[in-house]
């Protein structure tokens, strides 16, 4: 019966010990010989004769490397799962297998010298497996019954190897070695020679845009925010704004590539993975250029490292030794020049030119748009450019103006144009109420200078232009409504005109001060500071730190991730843009109609405008406080604000 018990361990059960594909490997019943506690002790250790098994049935099924036992058939893998790191984690797992399966061989020789020995000899030796198997088997399962793939092995054998039982950690971080393995060599030929080797979609990075994420989360208390910068907290946040399917806007021999961060393992910091992003692309860059990185053989001390820190060390080290892009991007690329392209047209640094175009598109964007509205406002813009003599023909065709409106995705399931990137989120598809909320502007990228200007960071840039250029078009609404004023100045005027000119000469103090502390506190003064930073370095990293420091704050000055301020602001540009339309709409004075529009137009921009002051005023000691001190500062410059209680429009 010892020897039964033995080969039954071993994967191969027999009379007395049988098996069941539900209840495993078990002890038969009708034995008259064998006493309960043996029944019981014999039970125990059948337990791990079924995990045994099915652990060689897995690594059989996914991997080939084990023969298939004579308790079940070889049956083709029908889970679906596959992958290189599956096959590395039974290859793992196989290993782990080898000192019971020694065990039992020792066993054999001891039982063979001594035919005394009796079953709790048995019992004592395997011991050590009572453990470890059921441990190991949940990671199995969890696998096996969540299907996962690729790197996110990584994260289910590393959480599982956090326990306190030293066997089933030791156990699992050997497993865990040798999934490493295989994403070492993935990134070994990413970072050395940019190729990206997943065939089955396993690793982190991937060819092609994102596949999405929310628009940044706006609702994070305030407290969240920094002034010179974000936190890491915020930066992840404005990393995961939407990102859109798109075709490649890169010359014809380079790829687009951008993280999998669902594969990603919680033990890689993000900034490590988009190092890796980085240099791998860098790499490709150089491949395209002719050039070759010389530190290959430092990456390849990565198979024999398994600690996190050690790698991202190499990782830092080689990301420095591209030193050189610095060349290639700011002086033969023309970097300060690009930037300012990025100034003139997604921050509005070409006011002029938005100038006529808003007066040239008003019309085709205040209603909901349809399919022809995005030629007309291209149309427009070209028009718009030719008026202030902006006729570079190397210029105006990488820019395009892009119009969201219902049943484009549809239209445009072929891919968008190069280079799109989408108006404001609409979820799920709602109807844009003008034009104006459905705008974009795009900018196809020119090689190498993608790097820097990724779809995400263009993304960015787009939340910034439609919030400038609302600000900017309320502006004008405004100052046309002063023209319209002075035109009627010689009519009488009632009660009623003097409400409507006084709210509209409130509303201009606020949008002009408005307009000054976005355009020179915020923008040119971090722009400034960009210029000044990209001139004082020879590192590309430094540069795109740089940039990304730069991006952060712009959103963060503005208030645009800061959700009250945000909000409030909106509401204010809403109310402005309702008064010029009461305002453009009536010739003579108002009648009972209108008078009754203009005082709720009255009351929500006192309401509003004592918010907004309450809101300024009441973060004196908060950690950002300079940014909205400066706005203040702006708006109460002779303490006028303060004086009329902290509301405008009475």
């Amino acid at each position: 019966m010892i020897h039964e018990l033995l080969l039954a361990l071993s994967g191969y059960p027999g009379t007395i010990f049988t098996w069941n594909k539900r209840t495993g490997l078990q002890v038969s019943q009708d034995l008259p010989f064998l006493h309960p506690s043996e029944t019981s002790v014999l039970n125990r250790l059948s337990k791990l004769g079924s995990d045994y098994i099915r652990f060689t049935e897995f690594i059989e099924q996914h991997t080939g490397h084990v023969h298939p036992q004579e308790h079940h058939t070889n049956q083709p893998n029908q889970t679906g799962l596959h992958g290189i790191y599956l096959r590395a984690f039974c290859t793992g797992l196989d290993s782990m297998l080898q000192p019971y399966r020694q065990a039992l061989l020792d066993l054999e020789q001891e039982f063979l010298g001594d035919p005394h020995l009796t079953i709790s000899h048995v019992n004592y030796k395997l011991d050590q497996f009572q453990l470890l198997f059921p441990s190991v088997m949940v990671v199995v399962e969890t696998i096996k019954s969540q299907k996962i793939h690729g790197c996110q092995i990584l994260e289910t054998v590393y959480k599982h190897s956090c326990g306190g039982l030293p066997p089933v950690r030791m156990a699992l971080e050997k497993i865990l070695a040798v999934c490493h393995g295989v994403m070492y060599k993935q990134l070994a030929a990413w970072m050395l020679h940019g190729l990206l080797l997943d065939q089955s979609e396993e690793f982190f990075v991937k060819q092609g845009p994102s596949a999405g994420g929310a628009a940044a989360n706006q609702e994070e208390e305030e407290e969240d925010l920094g002034l010179g910068g974000l936190s890491g907290k915020q930066l992840r946040e404005l990393q995961d704004l939407r990102l859109i399917e798109e075709e490649n806007m890169l010359a014809p021999s380079l790829q687009q590539f951008s993280l999998r961060t669902e594969m990603l393992p919680s033990y890689i910091p993000i900034r490590v993975a988009e190092k890796i992003l980085f240099v791998g692309e860098s790499v490709q860059m150089f491949e395209n250029h002719n050039h070759s990185p010389s530190r290959a053989g430092s990456l390849h001390d990565l198979t024999a490292q398994t600690q996190t820190l050690r790698y991202c060390c190499v990782i830092d080290s080689y990301a420095s030794t591209l030193s050189h892009l610095w060349t290639l991007m700011v002086e033969e690329s023309d970097l300060l020049e690009q930037l300012k392209i990025i100034k003139d047209f997604y921050l509005l640094g070409r006011g002029e030119l938005y100038q006529v175009f808003i007066d040239l598109a008003q019309h085709m964007l205040k209603t909901p748009p349809t399919a022809v509205t995005e030629h007309d406002v291209n149309v427009a813009f070209q028009q718009a450019a030719h008026k202030v003599l902006l006729d570079d023909d190397n210029l105006l065709p990488l820019l395009h103006l892009t119009v969201d409106y219902q049943g484009k995705d549809s239209k445009e399931s072929t891919g968008p144009r190069d280079g799109a990137t989408p108006p404001q989120d609409t979820s799920p598809r709602e109807v844009p109420p003008t034009g104006w909320a459905a705008l974009g502007l795009t900018y196809k990228v020119q090689w190498p200078l993608h790097i820097l200007f990724t779809p995400a960071v263009l993304e960015k840039y787009n939340v910034v232009f439609r919030y400038l250029l609302s600000v900017r078009r309320v502006q004008s609404q405004l100052q046309h409504c002063w023209a319209l004023q002075m035109q009627r100045k010689h009519l009488k005027s009632s009660q009623t005109d003097a409400v409507k000119w006084r709210l509209r000469n409130h509303m201009a103090f606020l949008i002009d001060n408005l307009q000054y502390y976005l355009q020179v506190d915020v923008l040119e003064s971090q722009f400034s500071q960009l210029l000044q930073q990209i001139n004082s370095t020879r590192d590309f990293e430094s540069i795109r730190l740089a940039h990304d420091h730069f991006l952060s704050n712009l959103l963060a000055q503005s208030f645009i991730l800061l959700k009250p301020v945000f909000h409030c602001l909106n509401e204010i540009l809403e109310l402005c843009h309702n008064f010029c339309s009461l305002v453009s709409q009536t010739v003579a004075s108002l009648d009972e109609r209108g008078t009754a529009q203009l005082d709720i137009l009255v009351k929500g921009f006192r309401r509003q405008s004592s918010l907004l002051f309450k809101i300024l005023s009441s973060v004196r000691n908060h950690q950002i406080n300079s940014d909205l001190a400066q706005l203040l500062l702006r708006l109460d410059y002779n303490k006028y604000y303060t004086q009329a209680g902290g509301t405008l429009g009475r």
